[in-house]
């Protein structure tokens, strides 16, 4: 276990920033709960991945952490995933979802066929599929949410938002999927700092611009962290390492 993803500190590549922080070689509690076959899956992941798009990203370390101690410390069974692209973190929320034996957990979302293909293959690979449900959709289209409540026979606990970083596409699935939530439901969205409006690329001010309009509105509890966090800020600097930020918000008792 304690040589996992130590390794990743010496590989270059913008996805692996997290683990060439100084402070931080050891094994995440993330990867560390994973079996040893759920590990050698998610490392043949990351082998395929780099290979085929050695500039790709995906949910980082702080922002992944924050939905496995959420997850697996509430026992919370109905996720819905907004933007899985090639499967990282829907292999991760699978694993947690069969850890649990919380059967039909995952229901995740993206409107990329051929990403969604790749992301398949991989769920069968880890042998997730009765914990995870793929749906090739716009994340804002009316017919998702009723989809999801039919794979789940519920409301969902936790609607997962990390899809287009766009400020209209993310204004709308906000006003999709919070009302989809049950009572006391999350909402997390990630990319919610300054940092990463250049991630919109319409240039609009992507997912903090969104969730600061909509909360004015809809005036709900929420916590942002790092909302002010910009270009060149390090992650080592932050109480919270992630300069892309995080938006939580919960749909009240």
């Amino acid at each position: 276990m304690k040589s996992r993803s130590e390794g990743f500190a010496g590989r270059a590549g913008p996805r692996y920033w997290w683990f060439r922080t100084v402070g931080r070689h050891y094994v995440p509690p993330v990867f560390a709960a994973l079996t040893d076959d759920e590990w050698s899956v998610l490392e043949a992941w990351f082998a395929a991945t780099d290979a085929m798009r050695p500039d790709t990203g995906e949910c980082n370390v702080p922002a992944i952490s924050v939905l496995h101690g959420l997850v697996m410390g509430s026992g919370i069974g109905h996720v819905v995933q907004l933007g899985h692209y090639l499967g990282y973190s829907t292999l991760l929320l699978g694993f947690m979802m069969r850890r649990m034996s919380r059967r039909r957990g995952v229901f995740s979302i993206d409107i990329d066929a051929e990403a969604t293909d790749f992301t398949r293959a991989w769920i069968a690979r880890a042998h997730l599929e009765d914990y995870v449900q793929l749906m090739v959709c716009d994340s804002a289209d009316p017919e998702a949410p009723r989809q999801a409540h039919r794979y789940f026979g519920a409301e969902p606990d936790l609607v997962f938002v990390d899809s287009s970083h766009q400020y209209r596409q993310t204004l709308s699935e906000l006003d999709l999927w919070y009302g989809q939530l049950r009572p006391g439901g999350l909402l997390l969205l990630h990319d919610a700092s300054a940092f990463a409006t250049q991630f919109d690329p319409r240039g609009e001010g992507g997912v903090q611009r969104a969730l600061s309009e909509w909360l004015k509105r809809a005036p709900v509890p929420a916590i942002l962290l790092n909302e002010g966090a910009r270009p060149g800020v390090a992650g080592d600097t932050l109480v919270y390492g992630d300069p892309c930020g995080l938006g939580i918000v919960q749909r009240p008792l």
